[in-house]
């Protein structure tokens, strides 16, 4: 019985000495600011879009109407139109007026763009490769390998010149020629056995710039470079690039990933964040919203709720458990 007791005594003690060794932020200033309800709220996010319980879609830029089918979220948009798909690997391009295109994939697509006729597609069984949309079928197919856990921020397939770079969900970017529709090169960004999905893809000037949760690599003509980084989120704004780390640091860096500015805020865990107009901005998991200028050298912090769902920035607004945030309203000074 004497046993029983102390491994019962000595479990809990363990429990409770992990829970309270978490650390948060805490601001020595907060400010109050106003919301205003959404009547709505996110049911699915995706890297470049979320989808809303009313079938209305946010974008990275706006708020958009489409009409979905019942069990479909947004994945992408370009080409004026928008890729949905739903869990069983069916995938309706959608407009304003409705579906104009449909495929079926053997798993469910979690990352699209549609470039001329084709579909370059990322499944969730990491396989990738074309849709030809006037053949009605896969014309190109490729198994990486498998990917058990992933980051729900899956990169969408990039465009640059004649070729398409594919983002795999086991850290690798594809580079592939459309042309030929063979593989002109590979590299893997991060080799990390699980979350190591691409969660970020953008170019800067010649740069391109991607990031899996443990890394961020920029490759152009003067060679590749790395910087080591728990990375929450990456983006790309005006000739910046921001990396907003894990453990609250906010990092502005050049093209080549050479630091130009930083400021931590300690233990902060950002649920979101961007750059909107001359402001950077993140909301700690615990609705501590920071607003700061471009150098970061200024800042203020705004008390939200604590954040217990989905959150995603549009144009100028904050999404989040319901609520909507106009974020050209709020000032870092």
């Amino acid at each position: 019985m004497y046993l029983k007791i102390l491994l019962a005594t000595t479990f809990a003690t363990v429990i409770f000495s992990g829970c309270s060794s978490k650390q948060y932020f805490e601001p020595k200033e907060t400010y109050s600011l106003s919301t205003s309800s959404m009547s709505d709220e996110i049911i699915h996010y995706s890297r470049d879009g979320a989808t809303l319980a009313s079938g209305t879609v946010l974008t990275k830029s706006k708020s958009v109407k489409l009409k979905l089918k019942k069990g479909f979220y947004f994945i992408n948009s370009n080409e004026n139109v928008a890729i949905t798909a739903d869990l069983k690997g069916e995938c309706n391009i959608v407009n304003s007026k409705g579906v104009v295109a449909s495929a079926k994939f053997p798993s469910a697509l979690v990352a699209g763009t549609i470039i001329g006729k084709y579909l370059v597609y990322v499944l969730q069984n990491n396989n990738y490769g074309l849709y030809d949309f006037q053949q009605k079928k896969i014309v190109y197919n490729k198994e990486a390998k498998k990917a058990y856990a992933i980051d729900q921020r899956i990169a969408n397939p990039l465009r640059v010149d004649k070729l398409v770079v594919i983002p795999t969900l086991d850290g690798k970017l594809v580079i592939l020629d459309l042309t030929t529709q063979k593989i002109a090169k590979e590299l893997y960004v991060s080799t990390e056995s699980s979350l190591n999905n691409i969660i970020y893809l953008g170019q800067l000037n010649n740069a391109l710039i991607a990031a899996t949760p443990h890394k961020v690599l920029s490759l152009s003509n003067k060679g590749k470079r790395e910087l080591d980084k728990a990375v929450s989120e990456v983006t790309i704004n005006n000739g910046d690039i921001f990396i907003f780390e894990k453990d609250g640091t906010i990092v502005k860096v050049d093209e080549l990933l050479s630091i130009v500015n930083e400021e931590k805020f300690k233990f902060a865990h950002f649920s979101v964040a961007g750059v909107v107009s001359d402001k950077v901005v993140a909301l700690d998991k615990q609705g501590y919203l920071i607003v700061a200028n471009r150098n970061l050298s200024k800042h203020k912090v705004y008390k939200l709720s604590e954040v217990d769902d989905f959150a995603f920035i549009s144009g100028s607004k904050l999404y989040y458990d319901g609520e909507m945030i106009e974020l050209s309203k709020l000032s870092y000074e």
